[in-house]
């Protein structure tokens, strides 16, 4: 799940921040959050990528981007 990042709060109860991710438009910043038994970097790296894209899309469809954002997990990463 990645969460939008407010008032400076980057995690959530039984969530590890793994990386956060800026909007290159318009510089909204969410956290990509793994619980913490299931900590996995690469994933995370991927899920970053994922997130950026979604950003770039939601810009083209004029739309906002919601304050929390379920990612896909390996299975269905490319």
């Amino acid at each position: 799940m990645a969460k939008r990042l407010r008032l400076n709060k980057e995690s959530g109860p039984n969530t590890v921040v793994m990386t956060t991710v800026s909007c290159e438009q318009c510089g909204d910043r969410f956290a990509i959050g793994h619980h913490p038994t299931c900590q996995d970097p690469a994933l995370a790296t991927r899920q970053a990528a994922w997130l950026a894209e979604q950003f770039v899309w939601d810009h083209i469809q004029e739309s906002k981007h919601h304050s929390s954002i379920p990612l896909p997990g390996s299975h269905e990463m490319k």
